[in-house]
């Protein structure tokens, strides 16, 4: 079974930056050195590893992934550190899923996937997919390399894949929920891919999880990728990473193109610390992959107004990390994988040795907008050019003394004085919306998990004994028979409760009776696992189960009580005085607590019984 929360976090977390918030961290060679935080440390015993993704200290032996380091320092269990870490990743907290069936869908896609990557490839080598393997060759790819990439051919045919899956006893719904298939106005399920060249997409960890396809005939859409999956998001995959990344941390340096075959036949020509973006925009995500094996991001798009557009917008993304960001500016409309096949690897480098930095790149675009244009359009080119430049200060993402040399070339083009420029690009930056220092109470509010969140406005002792109740659960499956109308009125009063709760049951309902360790092998809820963590923390399973469940049962109720009665009290502020309205106020208010209470009031207010 495929972990896939902690694997998502290991990918969107740079271990480098967590560890860095506590220790200071200093480059040595290919790692980082720090004081360990674990032992009193007065020379630098700690290693962290960016390649590896860990840390580990060699006086105390304290060491492990990200994970661990969070578990150590925080003081806090495997599944409360996974919640935070997701958190931090901008992985969604979804109160209510069933985080069993989400892990099982994940791997039912991943099972179809690895199966069609494998039946492409077979429909390449047969006499049918002839026309892929000629185009692979004329192209330039080598048999080794198709052989390696494990590429494969989809035939011109509505429903190959369809026909292929029901022999082997796979799902229409497999296919579908894994982007292979989709189904037209009838409700008929036909092939996504057809008689196109398939290139396996694969994540950081080198497992396959989506495909790429080159039209082969008259598609107009010339490259298709699959659609969003439980194992695939396109803005957060970088094609060839996991080929590419020992190359890239060796050079701290990375070429990154727009497609698969840029990717690959660079690849092939010696150029091994190449990543492709699948065709879309580069996304912050895309630079957080690679920033902490590569120091220096080199764009390599097409040369025609789409490529050189998506360069652009590609360094203003880049920028933000403060990262070196250097552009190849290929002429005469080729793509790399043009310029390496037609003039080999040799005109490549040299024009990787002639790519530009990202300010003298978009300065160029900005004269490139001048040629010919009206003065309007000279005005708009150099103001988009001063908020650039004031963007990327602020982020200091540019050097000054680059940006004095700046000031005065954009000064010379304008035949403006070099201090109206300074005062333009201070202009600028006011302009830029500046994110406040939150109040105290916002910051505490930011910092608290969704958990906490969901329980702050409820009492600490009913928050206490649904925790306790729930870890008696987790522990002992037999607790879901002694569960009562208390139990399930309290359990909805948080969503993370009764999520909590259905997710047990539902394992206990399909499975039976099961340990702590198999829910948390299932669960893939970050909320979960967090609330997990909280309820363990009552201690192991007392001898009599059963006794100890009905003890907390009891404080439980005790806890609705108070808490039904603190909810009348409220509803009777206001009334100041026993006069004719007032008193009809407080005797309904009464008769409402009488109702859900189950007590016999006299009008005075006592109860009998």
């Amino acid at each position: 079974m495929h972990n896939s929360l902690k694997d998502s976090i290991l990918e969107a977390i740079d271990i480098v930056d967590v560890i860095g918030e506590r220790v200071s961290l200093v480059r040595k060679g290919k790692d980082f050195v720090g004081l360990c935080p674990f032992h009193p440390d007065h020379t630098p015993s700690m290693s962290v590893s960016p390649k590896k993704r860990i840390f580990k200290c060699w006086s105390c032996g304290a060491g492990g992934d990200v994970i661990k380091f969070v578990q150590m320092r925080e003081r806090v269990e495997f599944p409360e550190a996974l919640a935070i870490l997701a958190r931090r990743a901008g992985i969604e907290l979804r109160p209510g899923s069933v985080s069993s069936a989400n892990s099982a869908a994940r791997d039912a896609v991943r099972t179809v996937i690895d199966w069609a990557v494998e039946h492409f490839a077979r429909n390449l080598q047969s006499p049918e997919g002839r026309s892929g393997a000629e185009y692979a060759r004329r192209r330039g790819l080598s048999e080794d390399l198709i052989a390696t990439e494990r590429l494969g051919y989809a035939p011109d045919s509505w429903n190959d894949l369809v026909r292929a899956a029901a022999r082997v006893g796979v799902s229409e719904d497999s296919l579908e929920q894994a982007g292979l298939a989709t189904r037209g106005e009838k409700g008929t399920l036909y092939d996504r891919f057809r008689d196109r060249l398939i290139f396996p997409i694969r994540d950081s960890f080198g497992r396959p999880i989506a495909f790429g396809g080159r039209a082969l005939g008259a598609d107009p859409a010339k490259y298709l990728n699959s659609p969003e999956s439980p194992v695939f998001s396109k803005s957060r995959v970088l094609y060839g990473l996991s080929a590419a990344r020992d190359a890239i941390e060796k050079q701290r340096s990375v070429v990154i193109v727009e497609g698969y075959l840029d990717a690959l036949l660079l690849r092939q020509h010696g150029f091994a610390n190449v990543v492709a973006t699948l065709g879309t925009a580069l996304t912050d995500a895309h630079v957080k992959l690679l920033l902490p094996v590569a120091d220096r991001l080199i764009f390599c798009f097409d040369s025609d107004a789409a490529g050189v557009k998506a360069a652009d917008r590609a360094v203003e993304t880049a920028l933000r990390h403060r990262t070196e960001v250097r552009v190849v500016a290929l002429q005469g409309g080729k793509d790399p994988a043009d310029l390496v096949v037609s003039e080999g690897g040799a005109a490549f480098s040299q024009q990787l040795q002639s790519a530009v930095d990202a300010l003298e790149f978009k300065w160029r675009q900005m004269l490139t907008g001048f040629d010919g244009a009206s003065t309007q359009a000279r005005r708009s080119a150099s103001a988009a050019f001063v908020d650039f430049v004031a963007a990327s200060t602020s982020a200091g993402s540019i050097d000054p003394l680059d940006q004095g040399m700046l000031v005065g070339r954009l000064a010379e083009l304008l035949s403006l004085p070099v201090g109206t420029v300074h005062d333009l690009l201070a202009r600028a930056r006011q302009r830029r919306p500046v994110a406040a220092s939150p109040p105290a109470a916002e910051r505490v509010a930011d910092e608290r998990s969704a958990y906490d969140s969901q329980t702050r406005n409820l009492p600490p002792g009913l928050v206490g004994a649904v925790e306790e109740l729930l870890g008696l659960m987790i522990q002992e499956p037999g607790a879901f028979g002694w569960q009562d109308d208390a139990f399930a009125e309290a359990v909805a009063l948080c969503p993370a409760w009764s999520a909590l709760e259905s997710a047990a049951h539902e394992l206990f309902e399909s499975d039976g009776p099961f340990r702590r360790e198999e829910f948390l092998e299932r669960c893939d809820d970050p909320l979960l696992l967090e609330l997990v963590a909280r309820v363990s923390r009552y201690g192991a399973l007392p001898s009599d189960a059963a006794m100890a469940f009905d003890a907390c049962r009891s404080r439980l109720v005790t806890e609705l009580d108070a808490l039904q009665m603190d909810e009348v009290r409220g509803r009777l502020q206001g009334v100041s005085s026993v006069c004719e309205s007032g008193e009809r106020d407080f005797l309904t208010a009464l008769d409402a607590a009488r109702r859900q209470q189950g007590f016999r009031w006299h009008a005075s207010g006592g109860a009998v019984g």
